[in-house]
């Protein structure tokens, strides 16, 4: 009788052990799990190379945001377009025939600053190969039969000491500083971001009537474009990033892999580049001519839903880059919940200061829990420094 009840019991371990060794086989290794950079595409400012070595981390990684390069040509447009349907006598304010512009620079350190500063300057002519700040030449517009040159008078990288880049307050100053030197020579105001634009535009002593330009179109910058303070900026259609993001994640969970997880009915306004594994929401330029449509228009999407497999609960550790970030933190991040709760994906958010990824980097722990991750890089130079830190 013992002996066949031990005979049953070894039964019964064997059976045990054998489940376990098959779960331990079908668990995905964090290595395999699925990651998707988005609104900060991994790559280097100063050379414009996107960093493939990241986002060939697996099979299961991309970057989702906003057509950065795309957007820069767009702005640069929307200048050109702005004077040349402009009267230039009034617009060139000392009468010295030249177009003088100053250019608020959000970062040194992120390849989408380096794509708007990069199409302002080439649709301006002032583009002298690079990016960097004060690294420009003179070029040329003509605006009713006159040439008019165009001059970059001065260009800076919006950081304070502490490291914070996109500073609003470092614009601020900067403004004080461009006015009291430039004073009448500065024809209009171009700007990397819309907080940097605003607050050149609340600087003590700002002229009114300087056109302003920005990017984001963020709910200030809207409300600046109906009142006549900036002529206008470019959305980079957060909600639709949001959406692309978080229905990405839960289909690559779920087994839809490739560009199959890409597939949706959220957005039709959206390229996927196959060699740089990279999923581009396309911009639109905001003016006070369409500024009534686009605010109608800015709602979530409703074709947010799951393409294959059961929508149980799954766990994401996400980073925000900057957790006081006007357009991460208060418009990408909120649509990334309301997305995440529809695709029951439970979130774990790690918040960054804007200055450095070590703060973030350090507060990854505990990775086997998470099903997939999220990364919005403060460099975006530092894609395999997350990487590292998920394996």
């Amino acid at each position: 009788m013992k002996r066949n009840i031990f005979l049953i019991l070894c039964v019964v371990s064997s059976l045990f052990c054998s489940c376990s060794k098959k779960n331990a086989e079908i668990r995905i290794a964090n290595k395999d799990k699925p990651v998707i950079f988005y609104n900060r595409q991994p790559g280097n400012a100063f050379t414009g190379k996107v960093d493939m070595a990241s986002l060939n981390h697996n099979a299961d990684t991309f970057f989702v945001g906003s057509d950065a390069m795309g957007g820069g040509a767009m702005q640069g447009s929307l200048v050109v377009d702005f004077l040349l349907g402009s009267d230039a006598e009034k617009i060139d304010r000392n009468k010295d025939g030249v177009i003088g512009y100053v250019l608020l620079i959000g970062s040194d350190k992120q390849i989408d600053a380096d794509y708007r500063t990069t199409g302002v300057r080439k649709a301006l002519g002032t583009w002298n190969g690079s990016a960097k700040e004060k690294d420009t030449k003179d070029g040329s517009i003509k605006i009713g039969g006159k040439v008019y040159q165009v001059q970059e008078l001065d260009s800076r990288v919006m950081k304070d000491k502490s490291g914070t880049a996109w500073n609003a307050k470092m614009a601020s100053e900067m403004m004080a500083f461009w006015l009291w030197k430039y004073k009448d020579s500065i024809d209009l105001v171009i700007s990397n971001n819309d907080s940097m634009a605003i607050s050149c535009i609340n600087t003590k002593g700002f002229p009114k009537g300087i056109p302003v330009f920005g990017y984001d179109a963020n709910d200030d910058a809207l409300k600046a474009i109906e009142k006549g303070e900036m002529v206008g900026s470019i959305s980079q259609s957060f909600d639709y990033q949001a959406a692309m993001t978080m229905l990405m994640m839960r289909n690559l969970i779920d087994g839809v892999h490739g560009e199959d997880c890409i597939k949706n009915d959220v957005c039709s306004e959206y390229s996927y580049n196959k060699d740089f594994r990279s999923v581009l929401v396309q911009n639109s330029a905001v003016t006070k001519e369409n500024l009534d449509s686009f605010k109608k228009n800015v709602k979530h999407s409703n074709g947010v839903k799951v393409i294959d497999g059961e929508a149980t609960e799954k766990k994401i550790l996400m980073t925000v880059y900057n957790e006081n970030s006007f357009f991460t933190a208060q418009q990408l991040v909120p649509a990334m919940k309301y997305y995440a709760e529809i695709l029951n994906l439970n979130l774990t958010i790690i918040n960054g200061n804007g200055r450095n990824d070590s703060l973030i980097l350090q507060k990854i722990n505990d990775v086997n829990e998470y099903d997939g991750f999220l990364i919005n890089l403060v460099s975006t130079t530092q894609g395999r420094s997350y990487l590292e830190r998920i394996r």
